[in-house]
């Protein structure tokens, strides 16, 4: 489905190339096939415990340059938490899981479906997120030069639901917030949680 939409957008143009493949194995691929690769959260997050090898392939890819976007453990702590006192009255297993391991598996606890109602046809299956240094070293380890890894969207996340509408109101305003965010993140709090969505954790590398 994603591949039809990406195919239909880019119907007028002739240099796009589009190929359904595993990410955590794409020897279709050489070694540093590609000038810039891009892995935006999704590929990586949702492959659960190959998500490490999808991000080496991700690497091995990439000729000059890797930007990867993953799930932040420490912003998912904090949601599972909510979900597992609003709707079970108490701290479930599972966020434990998160805490210690980065880690949500759909089916190891039986009351896990319950904090998924409604999510992805009531299933989530499994999530691996990552703090900074996590990151880091995956990509240091590949051999790759790493001159960003941080909370993406933290400041966002922080502001209230009104004020964030307002900005949303107005493009002058909205450039200069966007802007105020990407400092914020760089330069007060680079280990910040980020966004409240799954990819709150970006990560720009190149090929040393």
């Amino acid at each position: 489905m994603a591949l039809e939409i990406a195919r239909q957008k880019a119907e007028d143009l002739d240099n796009i190339c589009f190929v359904e493949a595993n990410a955590a194995e794409l020897s279709l691929s050489a070694d540093h096939a590609f000038d810039l690769v891009l892995n935006m959260d999704g590929a990586i997050s949702f492959s659960g415990s190959q998500a490490e090898t999808v991000i080496l392939e991700s690497c091995r890819l990439a000729r000059n340059k890797l930007i990867v976007t993953v799930s932040h453990r420490a912003r998912l702590v904090p949601i599972w938490l909510e979900s597992s006192v609003e709707v079970l009255g108490k701290i479930a297993p599972a966020v434990y899981d998160m805490i210690d391991n980065g880690f949500w598996h759909q089916e190891r606890y039986s009351e896990n479906a319950q904090l998924t109602k409604g999510l992805t046809q009531d299933y989530l299956g499994t999530i691996r997120a990552f703090l900074p240094e996590e990151l880091a070293g995956l990509l240091r380890g590949a051999g790759l030069r790493v001159s960003r890894c941080g909370g993406l969207g933290t400041l966002a996340s922080m502001c209230s639901e009104k004020a964030l509408q307002r900005v949303l109101e107005d493009a002058g305003l909205l450039d200069n917030f966007l802007n105020l965010c990407e400092r914020y993140d760089r330069e007060l709090v680079p280990d910040g949680p980020g966004t409240r969505q799954r990819s709150g954790l970006i990560a720009v590398a190149e090929r040393q």
